[in-house]
């Protein structure tokens, strides 16, 4: 199980107990508050912002891996718990981390279980007697303190392992048997295969999140693409509205033209009509004048014929 959360914290120390239970819940803390109680706790390696560690659980011993970088807190955990942020096993961790400081000390380490599948052991390096040998200098190499059996059993487990290494956190159980300098090349390359799975898996947590950023930026691109054809189709709308709102302009002008023409010719009818009515009111005046003429004349005729 692999979480992150955000953290302010700058160092693991700085997580005391009151906040780790108020990440983690009531039960889920005073579960793994036991384990810490209980001496569970193995711790393999430790600074102030990684800690390594084994947990003896309820159905076996897990690997945990606590990072702090960045402002995020990364918990690993081969446990199949499903509880979160993160487990009882990473709160125990982080208690033990707490109470115990930044460092710990060689004898805390070689008191880890002794099985590769349950403890990483040192890392990886020469032993004493080989860093003093000196091809060079033509005297003959020191022994090492390995004998036959121990050789052959290291051989044994190494072709058995190398299958493994780069794939799988646990490799084949170290024979008890095995002592000494062998089993410390063993704990060796056990602890440089867990730092290659950790990177590897660093790696991959990186390439997803940059496949993640890249197509968000596909996706914002083609949106951007999308926005810029709406605002083209747009600004083509608004030139031709533009184009029509002128026309309108220019028609409402004319139109203001004609009517005010058209004004003009009512007026000029409007006196007309009262010109013609004046004259057709003389010319009614002149036809009564003729009316009564016409009977005076008629008066002044004789009456009867000659």
């Amino acid at each position: 199980m692999r979480n992150q959360i955000s953290c302010s914290a700058r160092e693991l120390g700085q997580l005391d107990p009151a906040m780790v239970e108020s990440v983690v819940g009531g039960q889920v803390f005073k579960i793994g508050n036991q384990y810490f109680s209980d001496q569970r706790v193995s711790i393999v390696e430790i600074n102030g912002t990684q800690v390594v560690a084994k947990v003896n659980g309820t159905y076996g011993v897990y690997s945990q891996t606590i990072k702090l970088r960045g402002g995020t807190l990364s918990t690993k955990c081969s446990c199949p718990s499903t509880e979160q942020p993160f487990c009882r096993h990473c709160v125990a961790v982080l208690l033990q981390q707490f109470h115990c400081g930044s460092s710990v000390s060689d004898s805390s380490k070689s008191s880890a279980p002794s099985s590769a599948s349950s403890s990483p052991s040192p890392p990886l390096s020469a032993p004493e007697s080989l860093d003093k040998a000196s091809p060079a200098s033509g005297e003959p190499a020191q022994t090492v303190d390995l004998n036959f059996r121990e050789a052959t059993l290291f051989i044994d487990w190494i072709q058995s392992a190398i299958g493994l290494l780069g794939k799988e956190a646990s490799l084949p159980a170290v024979p008890e048997s095995l002592r000494g300098v062998a089993r410390e090349w063993v704990g060796g390359i056990g602890r440089l295969n867990q730092q290659f799975l950790e990177s590897e898996e660093d790696r991959t947590d990186a390439q997803r999140n940059l496949q993640s950023a890249e197509s968000m930026v596909d996706s914002l691109t083609r949106e951007v693409a999308t926005v810029k054809g709406e605002s083209e189709a747009a600004q083509q709308t608004c030139s031709g509205l533009e184009k029509k709102v002128k026309q309108l302009e220019k028609s409402l002008s004319d139109f203001s033209q004609v009517t005010k023409e058209r004004d003009r010719l009512v007026g000029k009818v409007s006196t007309m009509q009262s010109a013609l009515q004046d004259k057709g009111a003389e010319l009614e005046s002149v036809a009564m004048t003729l009316k009564s003429l016409s009977n005076a004349i008629r008066n002044l005729l004789p009456s009867g014929p000659p």
